[in-house]
């Protein structure tokens, strides 16, 4: 219960973060391209999970999988509001 609480609060930060990225990124240049180091870091974790993400699992003892699933995860989420908030003042 503790780890989904925990694993909730990251998940709202993480929108909220970047939501303000993808908003703030319209008008100031350095944050734009923070918004796209920001991607290409989240590529690099999916690459890393893809490769070794079983040895990641097994190191933490998370049930197989998780790694990559938490990856993919992190990613769509910035992706999509990375996006809502570039288009908000579309």
């Amino acid at each position: 219960m503790i780890r989904m609480a925990r694993f909730s609060n990251y998940v709202g930060l993480g929108l909220a973060i970047s939501s303000l990225l993808g908003l703030m990124a319209r008008h100031l240049a350095p944050l734009g391209i923070g918004v796209w180091v920001t991607l290409l870091l989240l590529l690099a974790g999916l690459g890393i999970a893809l490769i070794s993400g079983n040895l990641l699992d097994q190191h933490f003892g998370w049930v197989q999988d998780t790694s990559l699933a938490l990856a993919i995860g992190l990613l769509g989420i910035f992706i999509i509001r990375s996006a809502i908030g570039w288009l908000i003042l579309a």
